[in-house]
């Protein structure tokens, strides 16, 4: 590494939440993918993604593991510190899912003859709902979060009305099983592991996942404000470089069981991992952390997350040009620079 190349901050801070798709940070720090770029970074477990987002924004945070949606927001400004933001690495691939609590389930669950019928569910779900006294209360954990796009998407498809038949609330990834088992809510939409916990625990049952609703689409991402990425581009590099390399290594089958090892450590998942050897969902959730496609950021889907923004009613109302915001903030052109070109 020539001197010109160096990192120009090699003592670096990076936010994350307790959900299996922040493995790339974890893989990263534990097997010495930072260190193999002269980075020493500490890990920071936030509890809310409010609290990423303002932490990177003050700049109490080098970076961060992200919700795909949150640079946007976090650069228009949405529901907080207006504070460009920028990603040049996609960290997942799906792993998301709607999971509804047991009674709720055991009510819809017979009534279902064709589970790949998404009409058919989605059908029976409507009518179930629509009798109740009660709107059913459906969590998710930000507003601006695929987690929140595609349940109001998956809703809107089959005529859900989500003022009337269904209250959104929503609740940190790491209380959503809990809010479940006790009654406080009736389902969620959340990140891997809380689905699948809420099955092995028999506290829930999947509806249906993320990628049975958009198909491939990027889930987390490597968060930075575009001022850190300015005045460090070779700390930058060097941070994406590392965290690629983990992705990767995360992808590998022959890594799965080291990789839950490691992500049951008290500062990361805290055991919750650990429930998840040898559980195979009824459902595959489709998570991936390497592949074609999985690791560069998507403008494209940039503008279709800004479309959903505003069908939900989060944008302002004058016209903004969606291609060009989307552009400056999933930067692939950097992603192909530093990985696909080095």
């Amino acid at each position: 590494m020539s001197a010109t190349s160096l990192p120009e901050k090699t003592e670096l801070k990076l936010g994350f939440v307790a959900l299996l798709d922040c493995a790339p940070l974890v893989i990263a720090r534990e097997k010495g993918f930072f260190q193999e770029q002269g980075l020493n970074v500490i890990l920071c477990k936030e509890s809310s993604w409010a609290s990423i987002r303002d932490k990177v924004s003050f700049g109490l945070y080098d970076g961060a593991h992200m919700l795909a949606p949150m640079p946007l927001a976090s650069t228009l400004g949405l529901n907080g510190n207006k504070t460009p933001m920028l990603t040049a690495l996609a960290l997942s691939q799906n792993g998301t899912a709607i999971t509804l609590s047991q009674e709720l389930y055991s009510q819809l669950s017979p009534q279902i003859a064709n589970w790949s019928n998404d009409t058919e569910i989605g059908g029976v779900f409507k009518q179930l709902i629509q009798e109740r006294e009660d709107p059913a209360v459906i969590a998710t954990v930000y507003p601006y979060s695929n987690h929140h796009y595609q349940l109001r998407y998956w809703l809107d498809k089959h005529d859900i009305d989500t003022e009337k038949d269904i209250q959104l609330v929503a609740v940190p990834p790491t209380k959503m099983l809990n809010n479940l088992s006790n009654g406080s809510i009736d389902g969620y939409c959340v990140g891997e592991p809380w689905n699948s916990l809420a099955m092995i625990d028999e506290t829930g049952h999947l509806l249906t996942t993320g990628h049975q609703i958009w198909g491939a689409h990027m889930e987390k991402v490597l968060g930075v404000t575009q001022a850190w990425a300015e005045q460090n581009p070779n700390t930058h590099k060097a941070l994406v470089t590392a965290l690629y390399g983990a992705c990767q290594w995360a992808e590998d089958p022959e890594n799965e069981t080291e990789l839950n090892q490691l992500l049951s450590l008290p500062p990361y998942l805290d055991q919750a991992a650990e429930k998840l050897a040898h559980y195979q969902a009824p459902v595959k959730i489709e998570q991936h952390f390497h592949g074609d496609n999985v690791n560069t950021p998507d403008p494209q889907h940039g503008t279709f997350i800004l479309e959903q923004m505003d069908k939900c009613g989060q944008l302002p109302e004058q016209a903004l040009d969606y291609d060009s915001i989307s552009q400056a903030v999933y930067r692939n052109d950097l992603f192909k620079e530093w990985i696909e070109t080095a």
